[in-house]
């Protein structure tokens, strides 16, 4: 059942797969009161979530609704860690830049406790714990936030795909057991290679069992690794774990009619994450998104 409908966050931090160039020109026109009004009215629609990176216009995006009150009952997905920043901020600042323009924005309490709860890790370099730390530290400042819900954590597909890569089953062990002990969430992986993902878990003996997988479907195949088929296939085999879609409209490509179309011959989909730019785009596409999965629960009813 569609039982997630999510707000992506590509139009709120300038980000585009077509134009980059127009992306970054609405990003321009977008103000913080804006932003807040969409999300807002994604909700009154439908939407039950926002997942996003986490970039400092999102930071900023969160403590708008906070103040005005639109937190509240909003289920948040962050995206973690955030890996865009980090590998600039690397470039340019070393890892220990890093780890103190990281640690520049949490409170002294918030950076005790980032440091703390994951030992050592930044000063011995130990990949898996320094994962679990800057996890920690950027989900403080979030979990600062009043009225906030975590349901899921979702690791990034550059450190995802690449630990497949690396075949690091220990890294993937410890971000789960973390999210799940410490924050009680839902552990989450965003892949660009679906198929890669599920044998690698399978063959690695890590549960896919209450796990979110957010990975690209859509009619046209855009970022669907290693085929558009093999993801369709692998999915309609899977009978543990969470599936989101997201990309459903191909980075702008195809339109919300096209993709619900499509999106409806994938029955074990367990959500689907949209951008939206303005008011009136959140309207339309979350209430049809509502309508659609209306209709799965009846069907799912009638067929039981």
């Amino acid at each position: 059942m569609l039982k997630n409908l999510l707000i992506g966050d590509n139009a709120f931090i300038g980000v585009s797969h077509l134009s980059q160039i127009h992306a970054r020109q609405k990003l321009q026109q977008l103000r913080l009161d804006t932003v807040v009004d969409v999300i807002a009215e994604a909700v009154a629609c439908g939407a039950t979530g926002y997942t996003f990176s986490v970039h400092p216009n999102n930071i900023q995006i969160l403590k708008a609704l906070e103040k005005t009150g639109k937190l509240k009952g909003l289920g948040i997905w962050p995206v973690l860690p955030y890996t865009a920043g980090y590998v600039r901020t690397v470039n340019e600042k070393g890892m220990t830049g890093l780890i103190r323009d990281v640690l520049s924005g949490l409170s002294f309490t918030g950076k005790a406790k980032a440091l703390l709860s994951s030992g050592v890790s930044a000063v011995t370099l130990d990949a898996v714990r320094m994962l679990n730390t800057f996890v920690d530290m950027q989900l403080v400042s979030i979990l600062s936030l009043r009225g906030v819900r975590i349901p899921t954590v979702l690791l990034h597909e550059v450190i995802t795909d690449l630990g497949i890569s690396l075949q690091t089953r220990q890294l993937f062990d410890s971000y789960m057991h973390h999210i799940q002990d410490k924050y009680e969430a839902m552990p989450g992986f965003v892949t660009r290679n679906f198929v890669r993902f599920v044998r690698y878990f399978r063959n690695s003996g890590l549960p896919l069992k209450d796990t979110v997988i957010m990975a690209p479907f859509n009619n046209v195949g855009f970022q669907m690794n290693p085929t558009k088929e093999a993801c369709e296939s692998c999915l309609s085999e899977l009978t543990e774990g969470n599936v989101i879609a997201m990309s459903p409209l191909a980075g702008g490509y195809l339109g919300l009619d096209d993709a619900t179309e499509y999106l409806r011959t994938l029955p074990k989909l367990a959500g689907i994450v949209v951008g939206v730019s303005s008011t009136e785009h959140a309207k339309q596409t979350f209430a049809k998104l509502k309508v659609w999965e209306a209709e799965l629960s009846q069907a799912k009813g009638e067929t039981t």
